[in-house]
């Protein structure tokens, strides 16, 4: 009886992370589609980038799907890249110093983390992916809109080559929906 009640209480609070984590990512993409201030964009960026690497490095100590596995490598080693990236052009920017970016996660993402760490095993890679689709779509939306409209040369040329990436992360997540979700 404890053990029915026990995997029922679960399977809400997984129901219930998983709304929240939609209904943050949703607030995200909103966010980051306005971004325009060099402040703003390097905070979300960097999060962004931290995020993706803690979330696959989740990834590859849950999963045992081989295409979830190769995918969180991808990430890590694509937003440790992009992380770099971003660095040096804040380096040669005149509105942003390297001191102003974020070193951790904001609440959002540490609760999206914390619920990816919580999700039941028969559902994680579901969880990683829905998760990833939800951060990809609101990165594309923050580059798309910063090297449209952004206030710096400078980290608008990095949005632009930003973009290319967490474009085909987020087609990859896509892909990868139709077969866990």
């Amino acid at each position: 009886m404890t053990s029915s009640y026990s995997d029922k209480s679960g399977s809400v609070e997984h129901a219930v992370n998983k709304a929240k984590d939609a209904i943050g990512g949703m607030a995200g993409k909103a966010s980051a589609g306005m971004t325009t201030n060099a402040d703003d964009f390097v905070e979300k960026a960097a999060i962004s980038d931290r995020y993706e690497i803690a979330a696959a490095q989740v990834a590859l100590e849950r999963s045992q799907a081989q295409p979830i596995r190769e995918v969180a490598q991808v990430m890590i080693d694509d937003h440790r890249t992009n992380t770099q990236r971003l660095e040096a052009a804040i380096s040669r920017s005149q509105k942003v110093a390297a001191r102003d970016v974020p070193h951790g996660l904001d609440s959002r993402r540490a609760d999206m983390l914390e619920h990816l760490r919580e999700a039941p095993a028969d559902k994680f890679d579901e969880t990683y992916v829905d998760q990833q689709k939800l951060a990809h779509e609101e990165a594309v939306s923050l580059m798309r809109n910063y090297r449209e409209d952004g206030d710096c040369p400078e980290l608008r040329s990095f949005a632009e080559a930003a973009s290319r990436v967490v474009e085909g992360h987020l087609d990859r997540m896509k892909q990868l929906s139709r077969e866990y979700s």
